[in-house]
């Protein structure tokens, strides 16, 4: 009698243990699965990311490449009629990039956008506009280089000015204006060639 319950007890056990590897095997390739699908996405998310800034960021390059174009033109005695609408653009290219990009981009970017502004819109207080953006235009090339190799970390805004995570554009265009009437901008930086 005791073999009959042997044979009984193991073969109800068998299947049972069976059912108990297989759910085991379901249950741990539906977790690597998921882990590999997870970490697929989320390098697929980091790369559209990384697209939006760098398309961004061009996008404001290209405005303030074709600002410095025409100041350019002006400084060799060419009449430029519509700076005031490439500093726009440059503004708005800028509002697009401080939306997606880091805080460690904004200053840079804010400054960089600020000398523009002040040597399109003031020529007469800046004679030499190179002189006065180049320092400006080398930190913010460093910025952009820094946000691009460290785009895809976890980096949320830190809090600036406002209660609410925001800083004020009028304070920190007033700010910059003040400091480029104050002293020449080369006193800050060290020189590049142009």
């Amino acid at each position: 009698m005791s073999v009959d319950i042997g044979v009984v007890v193991i073969s109800s056990v068998l299947p049972l243990l069976g059912v108990l590897v297989g759910t085991a095997a379901t249950v741990f390739g539906q977790r690597s699965t998921t882990r590999e699908s997870r970490i697929r996405s989320e390098e697929e998310r980091r790369q559209t990311r990384r697209a939006e800034i760098k398309s961004v960021i061009s996008v404001y390059l290209e405005a303030a490449q074709h600002l410095q174009t025409q100041l350019y033109a002006r400084e060799h005695g060419r009449e430029v009629s519509d700076i005031p609408v490439m500093v726009e653009q440059i503004w708005l290219a800028h509002a697009q990039v401080d939306i997606v990009c880091s805080e460690r981009l904004r200053d840079p970017l804010v400054r960089h956008a600020t000398v523009l502004n002040e040597v399109a819109r003031h020529e007469e207080d800046h004679p030499d506009w190179w002189k006065a953006v180049l320092p400006y235009k080398a930190i913010l090339l460093d910025a952009i280089r820094e946000e691009l190799e460290l785009t895809g970390s976890a980096s949320p805004r830190a809090a600036a000015d406002g209660p609410d995570g925001s800083r004020s554009l009028l304070s920190s265009y007033l700010s910059m204006r003040s400091e480029l009437k104050g002293k020449s901008a080369r006193d800050d930086f060290p020189q590049r060639d142009r």
